[in-house]
């Protein structure tokens, strides 16, 4: 008997590389859709030499029951090995709010080859990827580059607060309550604030984010 076992590897926050699992790649940890732009596009590579996977892409929501506002295309396609391929992402909507940031999610679906062998596990690798819409009034460098910087933090007992009172996404990573460094990081919403439980004691906070192309700003610092 053939048993087929999915298996779903999402990118943690903290990523600051291309994305890859086995022999199969995607080229960016996000992708930034700019209100103006007609169309994005993400590549996909197959890095082995001899498989050949079924590629099946979309765009999905965090918001359950939501109507996401993109395609992909094409939705499926057979990539050989090696070989470089791209998929476009396209918006199919003009409803999303103009005052702020909005974020989904891009999913690559890698299906392997069928195997002839007897009692064989097979993997679908599932990467996701952040898709960030930007409006096109703030389509502005520095202000994006800053946005990080502008967070405020409080304490109520062991649980801190974080503000974002910007129109962007923030993606925190290497934050540090009084010296001792957090596990995982967070994502800030625009013109939001998330809660932080059980944090370490202390009033001073540093912290990092994830820039447009994946990589690491420069350390901010605060004291609650």
């Amino acid at each position: 008997m053939k048993l087929l076992k999915r298996s779903t590897l999402s990118l943690l926050l903290i990523a600051v590389s291309a994305p890859s699992f086995a022999g199969f790649s995607v080229g960016a940890t996000r992708v930034i859709y700019n209100g103006n732009m007609k169309e994005a596009s993400l590549s996909v590579k197959n890095t082995e030499d001899s498989n050949i996977y079924l590629i099946r892409s979309w765009v999905s929501s965090d918001k359950a029951g939501e109507k996401v506002p993109f395609i992909i295309t094409p939705p499926l396609f057979r990539i050989e090995p090696g070989q470089d391929n791209a998929v476009r992402i396209t918006q199919t909507s003009s409803s999303l709010p103009q005052d702020k940031e909005s974020v989904y999610w891009i999913n690559t679906l890698a299906i392997p080859p069928a195997t002839k062998e007897k009692n064989s596990l097979q993997f679908s690798i599932n990467t996701r990827i952040k898709l960030i819409y930007r409006p096109t009034a703030l389509n502005n460098k520095d202000a994006i580059g800053k946005a990080y910087q502008q967070l405020t933090f409080s304490r109520s007992g062991n649980v801190i607060t974080t503000s974002n009172p910007t129109p962007y996404y923030v993606s925190m990573t290497k934050i540090k309550i009084n010296g001792k460094e957090l596990k995982e990081g967070y994502m800030v919403p625009p013109k939001s604030s998330i809660k932080i439980e059980k944090a370490p004691t202390g009033n001073s906070v540093s912290w990092q984010a994830i820039n447009d192309f994946g990589g690491l700003t420069e350390k901010a610092q605060t004291s609650m």
